[in-house]
Formats: structure tokens, sequence, C-alpha cells
């Protein structure tokens, strides 16, 4: 062998073992900051996630006999309210609906209540249209076991770092978030914490967000398919629901017009739930997010939504017309046993 054969060789090994010690280094910075930012998130949830769910048992068995419960977004919150169906119906309905609670709290959310209110009657879970694209705000997820929520919330992949970039995103806008906080989400903050508050919450009475001018070039949305980012998490309740027996309702409400719009794939989005009706017999789908049922082209009815955005809100206004037609039609599928419980 040749002296420059030889230095090549020499040259060669050098380089690969500086290349592997600095791949080593950057998998290890990769994951020490990855466990520097999971320390300081659940230091900082845990500093911030002052009401337990142990708090909030506890209150609603000071309450009474809940024997409805109900799921959904910032939209179901806005939307359904349990006061309506005491005051037609005489039956109390917990409702745990909120901004950022996905189908992955749901399901764990369900497995704590049967523990400590019993299973319910009825379940009622407010679908979107971005049912299948929403993630679970980490702060919901902080009042379960971390040990269990941990290993399902984050990624796994070679850089932690990049496999986890949107939930450290996510984290990122919630610090920000905190710093901005105003008194409007302190109030409903202080409603999603207690029961009697959201036993009475009768919605939002502003409007004038909503966009109402139809432009002449507007975004529009596929609709995402399950399982999405916490479809999972939905079928297995559904699933759990059946075993249980209890009776479930699917709805879906209603948006302004532009915001019907922009969300074009009707048929696919009805598709995707009436399915889960035809797979099970304790299932049902109700659709007031259509022109027939529902006065859709009334601003007066929403808060916010319109041509382009994908989001919309009921106003009070709207919401007392929507809970009118739904419990009419809560009143046919309750079990005949409930109805006579009420009376």
């Amino acid at each position: 062998m040749n002296s420059f054969t030889c230095n090549f060789k020499k040259q060669f090994l050098k380089a690969a073992g500086e290349l592997l010690g600095f791949i080593l280094l950057l998998f290890l910075f990769d994951r020490l900051v990855f466990m520097l930012i999971q320390r300081a998130e659940s230091a900082y949830y845990q500093q911030n996630t002052i009401y337990s769910l142990k708090d909030k048992f506890a209150m609603a068995s000071k309450i009474g006999d809940y024997q409805i419960l109900i799921f959904g977004t910032s939209r179901t919150y806005d939307g359904i309210h349990p006061l309506y169906i005491r005051n037609q119906l005489g039956i109390k309905a917990f409702k745990e609906a909120f901004v950022g609670k996905g189908p992955m709290y749901n399901y764990y959310f369900y497995q704590e209540y049967k523990k400590q209110m019993g299973i319910p009657r009825v379940v009622i879970y407010g679908v979107d249209y971005f049912m299948y694209n929403i993630t679970t705000w980490r702060s919901w997820m902080q009042r379960f076991d971390p040990d269990i929520i941990d290993a399902l919330y984050y990624n796994r992949g070679v850089s932690m770092l990049l496999a986890n970039k949107g939930k450290i995103d996510n984290l990122l806008n919630t610090f920000l978030n905190t710093m901005q906080k105003d008194l409007s989400r302190v109030e409903h903050t202080q409603i999603e914490h207690d029961c009697t508050l959201m036993g009475n919450y009768l919605g939002q009475t502003i409007s004038g967000d909503v966009v109402t001018q139809k432009p002449p070039q507007y975004n529009k949305v596929f609709f995402f398919r399950y399982p999405g980012r916490e479809g999972v998490y939905f079928s297995r309740l559904l699933e759990e629901l059946h075993r249980d027996k209890v009776t479930v309702l699917l709805v879906s409400l209603p948006d302004y017009i532009g915001t019907y719009w922009t969300n074009k794939f009707h048929r696919q989005y009805l598709r995707a739930f009436r399915y889960y009706q035809r797979k099970y017999a304790n299932v049902h789908f109700l659709n007031y997010n259509s022109i027939k049922k529902f006065d859709l082209k009334n601003p007066e009815y929403f808060i916010n939504g319109g041509w382009g955005r994908t989001n919309s809100h009921l106003s009070q206004a709207g919401a007392e017309v929507l809970n009118r037609l739904f419990i009419e039609d809560l009143r046919k599928v309750l079990p005949e046993h409930e109805m006579q419980k009420s009376h």
C-alpha cells in the first residue's frame, strides 16, 4: 500500500469519526433541549392548572344527579345550553364542551366521569367540520395522569424537536396567550371551572365580527378525513358508549352562510358522521348546519364567521333558536324511562 493510499485512508477515517461525533453531539443536544422543554412545559402546566377534575366533580356531586353529558369545542360551548334542557325537560346536563378540548380529552374525561359520577344516560357531542383536525390543548390534558398522557402526547423520531415541532409551537403560543390574557377569557375560564356557572350560561351577546359581504375570491377548506389527529379517540369513545348502553346524539351545529360555503365538502362531512349512526343503534346524528333547518344567513345569530373563515359560533340569540329545535329532537330520542323521571 503506497503512502498516498495510506494517508487517504487515515484522512477518511478521521473525517468519518468527526462526522459521527458531530451527529452524536447533535443527537444529544436534541434530546437535552427537548428534555428541558418537556420539563418546562410540565412545570408551567402544573403551576397554571389550578382547577382539577377532582374539584369539578366534587362541586358537581353537590348539585345533584346529572343524566346528560355534553362534549364539544367552543362551538358547542356557545351553542348547546343545559339551562334550556333543564327548563324544558327537567333533566340536568353536565357540559364539558370548551375551546381546546378535542377527542383525546373527551375520551379520557369520560373514563374519570364514569368513576366519579356514574354512566350518563345520554351523551351529546357537538361534531365540527374540523373534528379530525383538532389537537387537544396540553393544558387540559394536564388534568390526567401525566405518565400516560406524555407517552401519548409526544411523537417519537430521530429528532425529538422536529418530531414535536407543532406541539412546541403550541406551547410557545400558550405562553404568549397567557401573557396577553384578557378579562373575557378569564371570565369564560371561570365558567369552565364552575358547574353552576356553566349550567346557567346562555352564550355571548356580542356580534359584529361576521363577514357578511361575499368577496370575489375566498379560500375553501377541505374536510379532514378520519382518523386525522385524534379521530381514534372519538371512535374509542363511541365504542365505549355503545358498550355502556348510552344514547348518543352527534350534533352538527349551524355555521354562518359564509363559513358554510367556505367549508365546502359537506357531503364528505355528513357521510363521515352518519356512518356512526349506521354502525351503532344507540347513535343518532342531528344536522342543524342546513339552510333548510336553520337561518344560516342571519348575522344576528352568530358572533363570528363568514366568507373565508372556517369557524363560526352562535350568538345568544342564535343559540336560543337552535336549542328550541334541538330539545324537540332530543325529546324524541330520549329513553322513555328518562322522560318519566323528568315529569
